[in-house]
């Protein structure tokens, strides 16, 4: 047989004081009623206890929320800015590839003008290679040896000059002195050295003085003529300076030239035309 139980609160007063009973009833005839009393102070607890448990159900759901809705927005901010790097990125890889461009065209502007200064570098060392013709003018020419010293003589004509045939300093002007009764050059040389033996003689062919100019590139040459020189010691001069004045009596040149303190044939280096 079953029973049914109904649960019923009831408030009794004694003493001024309202108890809260809870009547537990069954259909059953024979049961008894058995009144249960509940003292409130436990019934505040388990609201108290229900309500706390609810709140920090609701707090911890809450954090948890802000927690995850944090995240999100951190990995919003974090894929905004991933993207506007990508956005510099390619920014910067088009300003390299300009940059590429400019460089490219910087290169080829260096070679060429690298080839450029390399041409001025020739044309500029031929200005101190002695390639030039010594004589202003038209001249007859004669290849002959001062000893064992290969020399050219130039036979020019009265208001001609010698020339520098490249730039260059001079470094020695040497002059050979005359016999005073008949004007010849009374001592003689070897490489420009005074000798004491007459077998060993070298005259200079001849001439009163002797230029001797160093173009710096390992090459000198050397000016004979029986005139006075318009140039000094330590003068720079450029090729077509003119050197001596051919008068009358005195138009023939000497003309020998030095390569690494070896003397060469002229006719080795200088270009004639015409």
């Amino acid at each position: 047989m079953s029973s049914q139980f109904t649960y019923v609160l009831r408030n009794s007063k004694h003493k001024k004081k309202i108890r809260r009973q809870m009547i537990v009833a069954s259909s059953d005839v024979n049961e008894k009623i058995k009144p249960v009393r509940i003292h409130k102070g436990l019934i505040y607890s388990g609201i108290t206890f229900v309500c706390i448990a609810v709140g920090a159900s609701i707090g911890y759901l809450a954090n948890e929320a802000g927690i995850i809705t944090g995240y999100n927005e951190g990995i919003s901010m974090r894929n905004e800015r991933i993207a506007n790097l990508e956005e510099e990125i390619a920014g910067l890889n088009e300003i390299i590839s300009g940059k590429d461009s400019e460089i490219d065209y910087l290169s080829q502007t260096v070679m060429v003008k690298t080839d450029e200064i390399e041409a001025l570098n020739e044309e500029l060392g031929s200005f101190y290679i002695p390639t030039a013709f010594p004589m202003s003018g038209s001249a007859t020419m004669a290849s002959t040896y001062d000893g064992d010293i290969p020399v050219i003589i130039f036979n020019g004509s009265e208001g001609d000059f010698c020339r520098a045939t490249a730039a260059g300093t001079v470094i020695e002007i040497r002059n050979n002195p005359r016999d005073t009764d008949d004007g010849s050059i009374a001592e003689y040389y070897v490489a420009g050295e005074n000798t004491v033996s007459q077998e060993d003689e070298v005259r200079d062919l001849g001439y009163y003085t002797v230029i001797t100019i160093d173009h710096g590139n390992g090459y000198c040459t050397v000016y004979m003529n029986d005139g006075d020189p318009v140039v000094s010691e330590g003068d720079r001069v450029s090729a077509g300076n003119t050197l001596y004045n051919l008068r009358s009596g005195n138009t023939s040149v000497g003309y020998k030239m030095i390569l690494n303190g070896e003397y060469i044939s002229p006719e080795e280096v200088m270009i004639i035309s015409g």
